[in-house]
């Protein structure tokens, strides 16, 4: 290998943190996701295969309060793994309202708007130009019932962060609505998605795009998830008040019996719990979800209701039992929070109603997600310690986070932040590097640090400082993980690999680094095709092999669609963890990303498959 030097690049200290993930409470809107720059123009696209048959519009499937968000942890391998169960929507039918509704005309309870406040189902979305918005076409021609079917079947968790801060960015943009499908019922698919990936705050902002009027049984459920996984009942109000008759709807009418009591009604309130409880018509409603009603109703001010939750015999979450309980500061056992995926933890790191102390693991889990930024991260650590009695502070994680940005020498702080990396657990230790990223660029790259580059390197890179690391390119070591990062991470080509270099990557590990370097380097244009080939050859990696996604991903390529690129690169990349993706996959995800502008992405979800395999 050989270095390409380049002219010293001056920090940019203006540059924003990256990885934005869902802002904390308050905060006006998303920011956008990449450092200013971040990027390289995308290469000529192939002439554009034929389009797929529009369908007829269709509703989405059934949504059950209980499960719709698979709070059960997904286990096994990839769902996509050996290419297929992408190729075809699903078939078009008619889904029965939703528990029992019964759709009835709402037009004469309205209130009277002018037409300029009214939105339009055309176009949905809440990102603006400066916050990363992909724009109105980034799904192009795809019919909306396809984008319906590849959303269902994304089950998060994600394994790259990168990839679902691009699929969020996707998701949350304002996108013209495809004809075949109801534009509120497109926003809900999204919104549902959002949830499984964590991102509660995200999810609410969308369903709330669309004026409660036009919303749907679908868009009505997917608002209610929302709200409980926001731990904020109230925000399922707006839609409550426009649902149409729910008089068998249990759960809804005790959705409606909080949002009374919350308008300080509580006789009507404890009216529709008592007929909830009493009702014989259907389903016995489970005693642990009227209780956690009726908790809230009892925090609505003006009612009698008071009542003690026991979780005996209790032994699955939902997310009414989360969301109700998180909104009446009760608390969730560990053995049943233990029980779910991670999108929880994820939501819990914003729940407002939680003491910060018990919130920092569940924000560093929201970090490794993507859902949390560097910044976001060190705001959780921040109110964590100023709520922490000071003696407890004392020689804990938050003194060594303090210490990595505020030590006096470069030394002191190199020698903070290597205490504070230190773990076994790697989804810590990775959000750990994500909270450092700020103070790994103000470490200056010299020989004297240069034990420490490979760290500071992969810290920079969890938060898009790509500019900053090529700082350290004349320092890491030959053959090195800060070498291998730098190759596929930086903007420009600063490190050269053949194919040799590629195949002798990670000598003594498992040899999945060296697949994964090879993916980032093909997938980016940086080896030469006879490289390519023979390193594909030696290691094993069928990076020519096609199946449905590869095609459904050269045709989203061939549009230009970065939103469809986005979604089907997140289907290709699903997993709990790294291990459970193939080096051909994450080719075909980076070349994807690169081919349609969206370099930077792809050079950090290269990156980060090399840091976290």
């Amino acid at each position: 290998m050989r270095f390409v030097r380049q002219p010293k690049i001056r920090l940019i200290l203006a540059l924003a943190a990256c990885a934005t993930a869902i802002p904390v409470l308050g905060q006006d809107s998303p920011k956008s996701i990449l450092p200013p720059g971040f990027g390289e123009p995308a290469a000529e696209p192939k002439a554009a295969p034929t389009p797929p048959k529009p369908a007829s519009p269709t509703q989405p499937k059934k949504l059950e309060l209980d499960d719709s968000v698979a709070l059960t942890p997904p286990g096994g391998d990839s769902p996509v793994a050996g290419g297929d169960g992408i190729a075809a929507a699903p078939a078009a039918g008619e889904v029965p309202p939703v528990d029992g509704e019964e759709e009835v005309d709402i037009t004469a309870v309205l209130p009277d708007l002018p037409p300029s406040r009214r939105r339009s189902l055309a176009v949905v979305g809440v990102l603006g130009q400066n916050d990363g918005d992909f724009g109105a076409d980034a799904y192009g021609a795809t019919s909306g019932r396809y984008l319906d079917h590849l959303m269902q079947k994304v089950r998060a968790p994600i394994a790259s962060r990168w990839a679902s801060i691009a699929l969020r960015r996707s998701l949350l943009s304002q996108v013209r609505t495809p004809a075949d499908i109801n534009g509120a019922d497109f926003a809900a698919q999204r919104a549902m998605l959002l949830l499984r990936m964590g991102e509660a705050w995200s999810a609410r902002q969308l369903v709330q795009a669309v004026d409660a009027d036009q919303s749907t049984a679908f868009l009505r459920e997917a608002g209610l998830q929302a709200a409980l996984a926001n731990a904020d009942p109230a925000a399922a109000c707006p839609l409550v008040d426009y649902s149409p008759t729910v008089t068998r709807a249990s759960r809804w009418r005790m959705a409606r019996a909080i949002c009374f009591a919350l308008n300080a009604e509580p006789a009507q309130a404890s009216a529709l719990v008592d007929s909830v409880r009493d009702d014989r018509r259907g389903p016995k409603v489970p005693t642990i979800d009227v209780i956690l009603a009726e908790k809230v109703i009892g925090a609505g001010g003006n009612s009698r209701r008071s009542v003690n939750i026991l979780w005996e015999g209790v032994n699955s979450l939902s997310t009414w039992r989360y969301g109700l309980a998180t909104a009446a500061a009760v608390p969730v056992p560990n053995g049943l929070i233990k029980t779910v995926g991670p999108q929880v933890r994820a939501w819990r790191a914003v729940a407002p109603l939680l003491p910060p102390q018990s919130r920092v693991e569940d924000a560093e889990i929201a970090a490794a997600l993507g859902v949390f930024s560097s910044d976001g991260l060190l705001q959780a650590y921040a109110e964590a310690a100023d709520s922490t009695d000071s003696g407890a502070v004392r020689d804990s994680a938050f003194v060594r986070l303090r210490e990595a940005f505020s030590a006096p020498s470069a030394d002191e702080r190199l020698s903070a932040m290597e205490s504070f990396w230190s773990t076994d657990n790697p989804q810590l230790r990775y959000a750990r590097l994500i909270a450092t990223a700020r103070a790994a660029i103000d470490i200056e790259a010299t020989n004297d640090a240069a034990d420490y580059a490979d760290q500071i390197v992969a810290s920079m890179l969890t938060a898009g400082f790509d500019i900053q690391a090529v700082q350290w390119a004349e320092f890491v070591a030959n053959g090195s993980l800060g070498q291998g990062l730098l190759a596929v991470a930086a903007p420009r080509n600063v490190v050269r690999y053949d194919e040799g270099d590629v195949t002798g990557f990670g000598e003594g590990d498992s040899g999945k680094r060296a697949q994964f370097l090879l993916a980032g380097l093909a997938g980016l244009g940086r080896l030469t095709p006879s490289d390519a080939s023979s390193a594909a050859e030696s290691l094993e990696v069928p990076l020519a092999r096609e199946d449905s996604w590869t095609r459904a991903l050269d045709v989203a390529v061939a549009r230009s669609e970065k939103g469809t690129v986005a979604l089907l690169v997140a289907l290709g990349l699903q997993g709990q963890n790294w291990s459970q993706v193939s080096a051909h996959r994450l080719y075909r995800a980076v070349s994807a990303m690169h081919r349609v502008g969206m370099d930077g992405e792809a050079r950090m979800i290269a990156a980060e498959a090399l840091m976290r395999s």
